[in-house]
């Protein structure tokens, strides 16, 4: 499930993981590519999206009230729309062991 976009959140039967996008540059080519560095491992996503959330308020360097309030208002809203997308992915659709 990707949030915005620079995060995701990928599960597999053990835990959750949250990753960031991130620019590389290749050693060899000197060419930029992205990939996702993992940054937290969950053992559910609750957790895993309240990392998120105070993970954004610490890349506001606390610098004022207002750029934390506004920090918070996007990540609120990347994963609201991040979980409409989810669900509406998930709808009608059976579930298979």
């Amino acid at each position: 499930m990707k949030i915005g976009k620079n995060w995701q959140i990928t599960s597999n039967n053990l835990n959750i993981t949250l990753s960031r996008k991130r620019t590389r540059v290749h050693k060899d080519t000197n060419e930029k590519y992205e990939d996702w560095e993992d940054v937290g491992y969950f053992a559910n996503i609750e957790n895993a999206l309240s990392f998120l959330i105070h993970q954004k308020v610490r890349d506001t360097e606390l610098k004022d009230l207002k750029t934390i309030i506004e920090a918070l208002s996007k990540v609120e809203k990347s994963i609201g729309i991040a979980l409409k997308s989810s669900v509406g992915h998930t709808e009608g659709k059976e579930e298979a062991d």
